[in-house]
């Protein structure tokens, strides 16, 4: 072994949820692993401050309560006490349309109606695009097995005017991306799966409810966060891990085939041998890392597409918003013309996010609809949501805490062909022996799905490594 070399049996590249959740799997299953990070924190995207009493969630603020495996984690580690539901009493999402606040009809999953009196009381949506919305229930199914946009499957299922008022800022916007470009099937293959089972969203829905009756009081809650914020998921995994396991502010500088597995090259000038690797990068970064190594896959791992983004933390006395906030937040459509894209009432959403006498709002800008946002310097990227959001909210006077964090090409884009992308770098990943592939954009998104895929890479490290 040369000077400077190091040794171990995994290394995980990445140490974002996905790259955590992988070294969770080795460590669990007693295999000597390396943890890498080029910054100088853990945690990727989830990022959780705090200051004068206010909870700041910088990326994502909550876990999908029907996938349940990031929920199962934080029992796993100890966290189960410190699990928050969101608010179960004011449970609203608002669409601005024509400078209004229009509450989804009761009974809406995302851009699916499952009660029909609520849909038609609605103000938000005209009594053509109610009808239209209606002939799902007539519409024959799509039977051929190629992808579609967002776009183009809502429109096909309940019309245009669904997809300007709910696909764009609703489904769209979670991603950050364009309707018209993002895949139904990469993004909500659900909806795909519905269709091809039931031939129309709404029976498909209304068949997925549950049969026996429901105990009395509120409904489930859709989502959960943690008492001090995500970053207690963070902290509790790398609480785990061996101290010795872990290295921060460590990038790798390339990595190739060497006689008895793969070398890695790290930037401080060390090499580190090992047996297997666990890639747990945005698909940019995972490329310029495996250009060598994977010379045809490293162009299909580049053009996964990434959007810029922008959160503005927004801290106000009560008395300073007109708006009662009873909900949990509000999406802009771009018809609306204006370049905040949606609005969280994080105070209403969780309890303990900002200090009594308070509320903490959360607007978001930028991505794919407004990619040159972040040339905005963070007095500006406030100063706009709050003139955006002032008329709506009636907000008044100066807020007493103001935060902005910027995610340059931080949310990826799984636009239309993507599985067939992820298929192929799949198909040419597998030539190298000890080559695994994780992280969001790739083949998951959100955090209960990327910690399943970042545990299931690593433990198909691990048997691979028993063979």
């Amino acid at each position: 072994m040369t000077p400077g070399t190091i040794r171990a049996e995994v290394a995980v590249v990445g140490g974002g949820i996905s790259g955590l959740a992988a070294a969770r799997e080795l460590h669990k299953r007693g295999i000597p692993f390396v943890l890498l990070e080029a910054s100088g924190r853990w945690g990727g995207v989830i990022r959780t401050e705090s200051e004068g009493g206010f909870l700041l969630e910088a990326g994502p603020d909550a876990m999908l309560a029907q996938k349940p495996d990031a929920i199962s984690l934080c029992r796993e580690l100890g966290l189960a006490e410190r699990l928050v539901p969101t608010n179960p009493e004011q449970r609203a999402v608002f669409v601005l349309h024509r400078g209004r606040m229009h509450p989804l009809p009761d009974g809406m999953f995302l851009a699916i109606p499952t009660r029909f009196w609520p849909l038609i009381t609605s103000g938000l949506f005209s009594w053509p695009g109610k009808l239209r919305m209606g002939l799902d229930l007539l519409w024959p199914a799509r039977r051929d097995a190629g992808d579609e946009s967002i776009a183009d499957f809502l429109a096909r299922r309940f019309g245009r005017e669904s997809v300007e008022r709910l696909g764009e800022p609703l489904l769209a916007g979670i991603h950050a991306g364009e309707p018209e470009r993002l895949s139904i099937r990469a993004t909500f293959p659900r909806f795909v799966e519905l269709e091809a089972r039931y031939g129309s969203l709404i029976r498909g829905f209304l068949a997925a409810r549950p049969r026996a009756p429901q105990p009395p009081g509120p409904p489930a809650p859709a989502f959960y966060s943690l008492r001090g914020g995500l970053g207690e998921l963070v902290n509790a995994l790398v609480a785990q891990l061996p101290a010795a396991s872990l290295r921060k502010d460590c990038a790798v500088a390339s990595l190739e085939l060497a006689s008895d597995g793969l070398a890695l090259k790290l930037a401080a000038g060390e090499c580190l041998r090992v047996r297997a690797v666990v890639v747990a990068l945005p698909a940019p970064r995972a490329a310029a890392l495996l250009a060598r190594l994977l010379p045809e896959a490293a162009p299909l791992l580049a053009g996964v597409a990434h959007a810029s983004t922008a959160t503005v933390l927004l801290g106000y006395r009560r008395e300073d918003v007109a708006n009662p906030l009873a909900g949990y937040g509000l999406v802009v459509p771009r018809g609306e013309g204006l370049r905040t894209a949606a609005c969280s009432f994080f105070s209403t959403k969780f309890p303990g996010r900002a200090p009594e006498g308070h509320v903490l709002l959360r607007g978001f800008l930028g991505g794919a609809r407004d990619p040159e946002i972040l040339q905005l310097d963070a007095a500006a990227l406030a100063a706009l949501v709050r003139r955006e959001m002032g008329p709506v909210l009636g907000l008044r006077g100066e807020p007493v805490l103001t935060r902005v964090y910027r995610w340059p090409q931080g949310t990826p884009q799984m636009e239309v062909g993507h599985l067939e992308r992820v298929a192929e770098i799949e198909r040419r990943a597998a030539g190298v022996p000890g080559l695994f592939l994780t992280g969001a954009g790739l083949r998951v998104t959100g955090i209960p799905d990327c910690v399943v895929d970042g545990t299931r890479n690593a433990a198909a490290a691990a048997d691979w490594l028993a063979t």
